[in-house]
């Protein structure tokens, strides 16, 4: 006979399902009958809740303070409560804030961490924090301008050249900080660290600034924020190196005359000056002016300023503003000579023009020269030039004369010799003969 298996009751197996879920909540209900029962309350330590600051509403924020050194913060938090409510409870659970309370005006405050549980309804009590408080300082934010320099150690010029100066732009900064803290700054630099050799002018850029108090400390420079710049452009000015030989010219020298005879000397004969054309000449000539013969007498000296000089933006770098002209009177003399007018020659005499002499002689005629030859000269070995390339009008007139010796070439005549003549047209003198 066949046998025939029985099906389960469908009814049969929802009974099973409804029996186990029963058997869950049933489990629930005795544990949690238990921990009120058994265990009501417990300890237990949260780590890394994170601390919130915030200043909205508090009395820092309304007298405009704001914070300067804080960086947010984790705490360790030991709570107690139901097992129920706190069994599960992790960082999230709990809130942490800095109490700015006793915060009223500028300085730095111990302040404390309150913590408390994130959920309204749980009765959690916070047995301790770990940091209990944490250490703010508060001041007023404001801004201050300073001009700003440069530092650049390592940066030199080629061989013969020379770094004339560094400038920076922009050249002016604004610095925000604490008020307390803007007040120590007294200079703002900008500093090029690479080292480089460098042969024309460049351009350098950096971002790293540096502040100094008074006694040129460095300050710390987290304390401050740069505004509205991010870079600045350090520019290396390069001048060339030369040397300025000196010398002068003599004028009013007689015909003939040894200049190089002359018993002078510079009180520099050279100077280092810096030029901004690169391709210049390692050295120049340069006269400093002229001197006229005739004012030499030995114990004068000439004075000349160097900077007068110079070539358009050449810089003198020796500090040496003036230099001198002076004269060695040793192995030199002089005399006083008595001219006769019959030594005096006349040039260029003006077209239709007659010319007469008037002066008989030329008196205390003071004359220079090497005492070998002083003691041997003679009236007689002066000639006098008369010059009158410059007269036009007729009349009575003072002119003056070179005196000068052709047979001695290193003697010279000190100041201004003069000799009175009349100048007539050549009509006027013909018919003053004619009536005679």
């Amino acid at each position: 006979m066949e046998k025939i298996k029985a099906k389960k009751s469908p009814k049969k197996h929802e009974a099973d399902f409804v029996l186990r879920i029963l058997a869950v909540i049933i489990a629930v209900i005795i544990w949690f009958i238990l921990s009120i029962t058994q265990y009501p309350t417990r300890n237990k330590t949260v780590t890394n809740v994170p601390v919130v600051f915030s200043m909205e509403g508090t009395t820092a924020e309304e007298r405009g303070l704001s914070v300067l050194n804080y960086k947010d913060i984790t705490v360790d938090v030991e709570i107690r409560g139901m097992n129920y409510e706190i069994g599960n409870y992790s960082a999230n659970d709990l809130a942490a804030t800095v109490n700015l309370d006793q915060v009223t005006k500028e300085g730095t405050y111990n302040l404390d961490i309150d913590v408390k549980s994130a959920h309204s309804s749980d009765k959690v009590t916070i047995v301790s924090v770990y940091p209990e408080t944490v250490e703010v300082t508060f001041d007023r934010i404001s801004t201050a301008k300073f001009d700003v320099g440069t530092e650049a150690p390592l940066i030199n010029a080629d061989e013969g050249l020379t770094l004339k100066e560094t400038s920076v732009s922009p050249s002016e900064v604004e610095i925000e900080g604490a008020e307390n803290e803007l007040k120590k700054i007294e200079r703002v630099a900008v500093s090029v660290s690479r080292s480089m050799t460098i042969s024309e002018d460049t351009t350098i850029s950096t971002n790293d600034v540096i502040f100094y108090d008074a006694d040129d400390n460095v300050l710390d420079a987290s304390k401050y924020t740069v505004k509205d710049t991010k870079s600045f452009d350090v520019n290396f000015v390069i001048y060339k190196k030369k040397t300025a030989n000196f010398n002068v010219e003599f004028t009013d020298c007689p015909p003939g005359f040894d200049v190089s005879s002359l018993p002078y000397s510079l009180s520099e004969e050279s100077i280092q000056v810096i030029s901004p054309k690169l391709d210049d000449a390692d050295s120049e000539n340069i006269k400093l002016g002229t001197i006229s013969l005739s004012s030499v007498d030995l114990a004068k000296t000439f004075s000349f300023e160097v900077d007068n000089v110079l070539s358009s933006g050449e810089l003198n770098q020796t500090g040496i503003e003036t230099i001198e002209v002076s004269f060695d009177s040793e192995g030199y003399t002089s005399r006083k000579f008595t001219i006769p007018r019959d030594q005096i020659t006349v040039q260029n005499i003006p077209s239709g023009k007659d010319v007469t002499i008037v002066t008989k002689q030329i008196p205390n005629v003071t004359v220079y020269g090497p005492e070998d030859i002083m003691n041997k000269i003679s009236a007689d070995d002066f000639s006098v030039l008369l010059n009158l390339s410059d007269v036009v009008n007729s009349g009575s007139v003072n002119h003056a004369v070179t005196v000068y010796s052709p047979k001695y070439n290193k003697v010279w005549c000190y100041g201004t010799n003069e000799i009175q003549i009349e100048v007539e047209d050549k009509s006027s003198s013909a018919k003053s003969d004619s009536e005679d």
